[in-house]
């Protein structure tokens, strides 16, 4: 009898257990509780967008262009934010930085793409903010003496605040279109050095991404972005660059002396400079037509 009862209780233990452990794993596995209605557990990876054929024949004309997409204009501000991950959501450097740590990605020394940047936490480490300041040190004899000495702060995500894109604008006599492909990309972080009135800003670039490397296009196309106008509608980083939702700057073009605008104007005349490499892509596409 005895052994009857300690059976059923057993298995009365093993059933709650179950249960117990069922109610968890439904709890855990939702992911957000703030919703009115239920979203799939398991979201289907998302395909990035596949480019149509281009043969290097039908390529009549071809140019590249270096732009600039900066963070603080409004249109910009979802490669911003949010500063810390949330809701699915990340920002564009909190992104490169997670599959750059992971080694999902490759990250490159320059635009050439053709030195990969082997040591990316080191690579992070070299761009903190520096400044100088006395700090006491002892001798043998145990004398005090200040001594001017670089003090790093970690790279903050805030500094980051600028986006480089290298692309290349071509005409297709196949498709009869102008088209244009990016090539990499690069996020640009504004180290301080100094302090108070002192303090200079510096544009660094932080490596070179491929955009075409099948790894980088599929974390582009399942990293979700804020979408101002709905928020049933899920766009991803991928979304973005195809459908070119930003505003953005020619800061350079492919020339004879391998320079960019800055090199050789400043002011109002780099950002004539820059409008007039956009309405020569402008025009190419118009040329292509008679009426």
């Amino acid at each position: 009898m005895k052994k009857i009862s300690l059976l059923i209780l057993g298995a009365l233990f093993l059933m709650s257990g179950n249960l117990f452990a069922q109610v968890v794993d439904d709890t855990e596995s939702n992911e957000e509780f703030d919703q009115f209605y239920e979203r799939p557990i398991v979201r289907k990876a998302k395909k990035p967008f596949a480019y149509p054929y281009v043969r290097a024949a039908d390529v009549v004309w071809e140019h590249a262009v270096w732009r600039v997409i900066d963070f603080r204009e409004k249109m910009n501000q979802v490669f911003y934010y949010p500063l810390d991950p949330q809701q699915s959501r990340m920002n564009m450097w909190t992104m490169i930085d997670k599959a750059a740590t992971e080694g999902l990605i490759k990250i490159y020394k320059d635009d050439e793409f053709k030195e990969e940047i082997d040591d990316w936490a080191a690579q992070k480490a070299s761009m903190g903010n520096r400044r100088t300041e006395e700090v006491p040190y002892y001798d043998l004899d145990g004398t005090e003496y200040m001594k001017d000495t670089v003090i790093v702060t970690a790279m903050a995500n805030e500094d980051i605040k600028t986006l480089r894109l290298k692309e290349r604008w071509f005409i297709d006599k196949q498709r009869s279109v102008r088209d244009v492909r990016i090539v990499g990309f690069s996020l640009v972080y504004y180290m301080q050095q100094g302090q108070d009135e002192n303090a200079v800003t510096i544009p660094m670039t932080i490596g070179w991404v491929r955009f075409n490397d099948p790894e980088v296009r599929d974390l582009l196309a399942n990293t979700e972005v804020y979408n101002p106008y709905n928020d049933a509608e899920r766009r991803t980083y991928d979304d973005i660059f195809q459908k070119r939702h930003f505003t953005s700057y020619v800061v350079r073009e492919t020339n004879t002396y391998g320079r960019q605008i800055g090199d050789y104007l400043t002011g109002m005349d780099a950002l004539y400079e820059s409008e007039r490499v956009e309405e020569l892509l402008f025009n190419m596409e118009q040329d292509m037509w008679e009426y």
